[in-house]
């Protein structure tokens, strides 16, 4: 919900683990709404961290999960689940606060070098998206498994050629690859088009091992994939 990104944005640009916050507090953050009466009353039904209740679906939406709280002093007590780094990349797709200044000048520094990339992966997959065998040229991206926004690293082992819609997913983390090569897709996406590609093994995979994509940074998102999964479904 619109009213909940302040805080959500807010909980994504904090640096540390850990972090307080008062009622006062998210009420300034989803200002000119505020709590509920009923959050007063019940806080501990409203404010448990469920993706059913809005503010708590929100904060779990930005890696975080109740640890503590004092509802008579009107507090809780979050602690970060989702390392900062996964989803340093879904903060550049959504409305972050940037400016679209800003935005446009983060978005032509990343692709410099890009061209090469995609070149060089669409050689080492025959021009085949990897999760859907999809051949489609123009929708076919270079997909950067450790994020370009983390390292400068345009190896081919750094690299997946993904469909564009397969390609976002993969960097929201709701697309992962494990280290055996098997597709994993976000519960949140059950029922959708792309449950279908749970569990499949690569449609296409480099032949050349300097191409292959390092196993040991897919393990790495795909550990992320997990913890975001486990700390939007943690009761």
């Amino acid at each position: 919900m619109a009213r909940y990104d302040a805080l959500e944005a807010h909980l994504r640009s904090l640096p540390g683990d850990t972090v307080r916050l008062t009622f006062d507090e998210i009420n300034k953050l989803i200002a000119p709404h505020e709590l509920p009466a009923s959050a007063y009353v019940h806080p501990q039904q409203y404010l448990s961290s469920t993706k059913t209740q809005p503010i708590p679906a929100a904060w779990m939406r930005a890696g975080w999960k109740k640890s503590n709280h004092d509802f008579d002093q009107q507090y809780v007590e979050l602690r970060r689940v989702v390392p900062l780094e996964a989803i340093t990349l879904a903060d550049d797709v959504g409305d972050d606060g940037l400016d679209n200044e800003n935005r446009q000048f983060v978005n032509i520094k990343t692709r410099r070098g890009q061209a090469d990339f995609r070149n060089r992966l669409r050689g080492a997959y025959g021009g085949t998206c990897a999760i859907t065998g999809s051949t489609v040229t123009p929708l076919l991206e270079a997909a950067h498994i450790v994020p370009h926004a983390l390292k400068t690293d345009y190896a081919t082992s750094n690299g997946l050629l993904l469909r564009a819609d397969i390609h976002t997913l993969f960097d929201l983390h709701l697309i992962a690859i494990d280290a055996d090569g098997r597709v994993a897709v976000s519960r949140t996406l059950e029922g959708s088009e792309y449950a279908q590609y749970h569990g499949r093994r690569f449609v296409a995979f480099p032949v050349a091992s300097d191409d292959q994509p390092s196993t040991d940074e897919l393990k790495r998102h795909h550990d992320l994939f997990l913890a975001r999964e486990d700390a939007l479904y943690a009761n």
